[in-house]
């Protein structure tokens, strides 16, 4: 049960990501149409839109891997936390440098949060790669140390 609601909340996290990246290229592709630009800034609100659209392919596709990594070797307990708090400083982030008005402190708290997400997953490949050597060694050591039975033949 627990794992069927953790994988649910899981899925609707990839989800809810992909609906941020779309719409912050949409909002980028509606400002180039208003202002007929192609390439380039016209305006701060574009360029504004363009830097949040960018920040966020910058930052969330490695931790999205990351995510993947962890979720397909079944540690979810580190990738559920770890996309909720990216989508808060996504979220956060996004709005703040959108905004012409920006406020700093909404900013930096989306980042570190971003950074924060980062964290965890980083902390759950190294729980992973610290379960692959603890099971490889146990393994070895209680394939080795079992009796080694030998059939002799019976002399007749």
């Amino acid at each position: 049960m627990l794992r069927t609601a953790l994988e649910s909340i899981y899925i609707f996290s990839v989800i809810y990501l992909v609906l941020i990246y779309y719409k912050l290229c949409k909002n980028v592709i509606f400002l180039r149409r208003k202002s007929k630009t192609a390439i380039g800034y016209k305006n701060k609100k574009l360029e504004r839109a363009v830097r949040a659209h960018s920040n966020f392919c910058e930052t969330v596709p490695f931790i999205l891997l990351i995510s993947f990594i962890l979720y397909f070797n079944n540690l979810l307990f580190f990738c559920v936390p770890m996309l909720i708090i990216l989508i808060f400083g996504r979220t956060i982030h996004a709005r703040a440098i959108s905004n012409l008005n920006e406020k700093l402190e909404e900013r930096r708290i989306g980042m570190k949060l971003t950074f924060y997400s980062l964290y965890i997953g980083l902390a759950g490949l190294i729980f992973y790669i610290s379960q692959l050597i603890y099971f490889s060694l146990q393994a070895s050591i209680n394939t080795t140390i079992l009796p080694q039975w030998q059939i002799y033949k019976p002399i007749i």
